[in-house]
């Protein structure tokens, strides 16, 4: 019964491990820098994604955030190449926003 104690020891160790999750982006894209229209649907950052599924998809989409919210140096040159996860921002008519869930600088 002793031997048998550490085996199940051992056992309940490897059991408990996880192996942590790796979310992979969905996306690609480049960030080519700030919007700078004066439009009411203006404003953000302009991003183009390189492998946009949607139909007829628009030539750059827009994020309401600013490279500092993204976790993005704001001393980074612009074309910044990204990977990320992100969908289409509801409620607002035909400006293109995006929400960006998840975004890594690729180097």
């Amino acid at each position: 019964m002793k031997k048998l104690i550490p085996i199940i020891c051992v056992a309940l160790i490897i059991l408990a491990c996880k192996k942590s999750k790796v979310v992979p982006y969905s996306s690609h894209g480049v960030i080519t820098g700030y919007d700078l229209g004066t439009c009411a649907t203006c404003g953000g950052l302009k991003i183009v994604i390189k492998d946009d599924t949607a139909k007829n998809p628009p030539p750059f989409y827009r994020i309401n955030e600013t490279l500092t919210q993204l976790g993005i140096s704001e001393t980074a040159s612009f074309p910044i190449n990204v990977d990320l996860n992100w969908q289409h921002q509801t409620g607002v008519e035909n400006s293109n926003y995006i929400i960006v869930s998840q975004i890594k600088v690729d180097n």
